[in-house]
């Protein structure tokens, strides 16, 4: 099925909406066109060896303009690859319309309620495809179009139809089809909770759980809702951290970031990021091998947990790069456990290290107040600038961002991209 070009104008998501109702009304063809089939072969089947019977010959006639009508609609749906709600609806009532129309001209009035059973099947489609809103509205036509179907003839003595066991069967349909829409709409809900749980779970967001209440149906709907709560803290450790540091990943520090900030923007509270690199890190794989740098990773994640404090937030980001989220503070407490964490990675005797390599660390910082939750993307920049300034100042040392900063690291970055020729006199590196 080819999209249609969207119309300037309108939503992403009503694009979406219009495509899936094409999807369905594809498949829904099928099943349309099965059930005339079937209902077609019933009439003749009632009236075989009188072909020529007047009530056949209707009912068939109406069974192939609903044919025509579904197989219209469904290459129609097909080409177009989007098709608008009203034409579900416009099927739901050609349904309705189709099951009346065989019962009046091919069915005797005795047989009436039949048109009540296939009544039940419209508006089980309708909720299955799209919703309790259709449902509801399909099983309202139906009451008064089947009210309207026996209302000329009951009372007659000749048709034998009572209003008394019409009504009972009319609200013994309704009642039916009432609890269905309640229970099964209620099902679909339930169900779609867990989709949108398991959908923000692929973005790494594990905070929300399957809400279950007191003396909720134990269906199998919510049997996976609670494994799901119990399985949550083990999903977000996998798909969260970093397994070797015992830090969290990158995805981790995004998501808590992105929290972090917007709190920060309805606190008004400044918050700070400190960029941390391993000084050296390569001379430790070099000459140790990389088992020993593994384990110089290993021994930095434990030591950067045990001294962060409770709300902030760690991650390593990099071979040798970690990050530090700590929300409401600001550059001079920022600055405190920075020099902390310098001064301890400093002093610590690394195994990994054997005393043969000494293990620093350079971080960048900064700070600031959130003024929207869009800066993101603003605060790790500074806080690399930030680290690469450290760096090229020496290592082994915490510098606070500053705006002249972002004019240093693009000098840098300009220097690197100009040819050897021009910085040391010799013959240009082919590239």
């Amino acid at each position: 099925m080819t999209p249609k070009t969207p119309v300037p104008g309108r939503t992403t998501r009503s694009v979406a909406i219009d495509q899936a109702n094409a999807e369905v009304l594809v498949w829904q063809s099928k099943v349309r066109l099965g059930a005339a089939i079937f209902a077609g072969l019933l009439v003749v089947a009632r009236y075989f060896g009188d072909h020529a019977a007047a009530p056949a010959q209707r009912t068939i006639a109406a069974l192939v303009l609903y044919i025509g009508a579904t197989l219209l609609v469904a290459m129609y749906a097909k080409a177009a690859g989007q098709m608008e709600r009203w034409v579900t609806w416009a099927m739901v009532g050609a349904d309705i319309a189709a099951v009346f129309a065989v019962t009046y001209l091919g069915a005797l009035p005795s047989d009436y309620p039949q048109a009540l059973v296939a009544g039940f099947a419209v508006v089980e489609f309708a909720e299955f495809s799209h919703g309790k809103r259709l449902a509801r509205a399909a099983l309202w036509v139906i009451v008064v179009a089947y009210i309207a179907m026996i209302a000329p003839i009951t009372g007659e003595p000749r048709h034998e139809l009572e209003w008394a066991p019409q009504l009972v069967t009319l609200a013994l349909f309704a009642a039916t089809s009432i609890a269905f829409i309640r229970l099964y709409g209620s099902y679909k809900e339930r169900l779609q909770d867990i989709v949108e749980l398991f959908q923000r779970a692929e973005e790494g967001d594990f905070d929300a759980e399957y809400p279950v209440a007191a003396g909720a149906p134990s269906d199998s709907v919510t049997m996976v809702g609670k494994a799901y709560n119990r399985v949550r803290a083990q999903l977000a450790n996998l798909v969260l951290t970093e397994p070797l540091s015992g830090c969290l990943n990158r995805r981790g520090l995004e998501q808590n970031l992105s929290r972090e900030i917007a709190r920060a923007v309805r606190t008004g509270k400044e918050l700070a990021l400190l960029a941390i690199d391993v000084d050296h890190f390569k001379t430790v794989n070099d000459t140790l091998g990389h088992l020993a740098g593994d384990a110089v990773i290993q021994e930095m994640g434990e030591l950067l947990r045990g001294l962060k404090r409770g709300g902030d937030v760690l991650a390593r980001i990099g071979g040798d790069e970690f990050a530090l989220l700590l929300p409401e503070t600001g550059a001079a407490g920022a600055f405190r456990l920075a020099s902390r964490i310098r001064g301890e990675v400093r002093a610590r005797a690394f195994q990994a290290a054997g005393g043969r390599v000494p293990v620093t660390v350079s971080i960048g910082l900064v700070a600031d107040r959130a003024m929207d939750e869009n800066v993101a993307h603003d605060l790790q920049s500074r806080a690399d600038e930030a680290l690469y300034a450290a760096k090229e100042s020496g290592r082994d040392r915490v510098t606070i961002w500053n705006a002249n900063m972002r004019a240093f690291v693009l000098t840098r970055t300009a220097e690197n991209l100009v040819p050897r020729a021009s910085v040391e006199g010799a013959p240009p590196t082919p590239e």
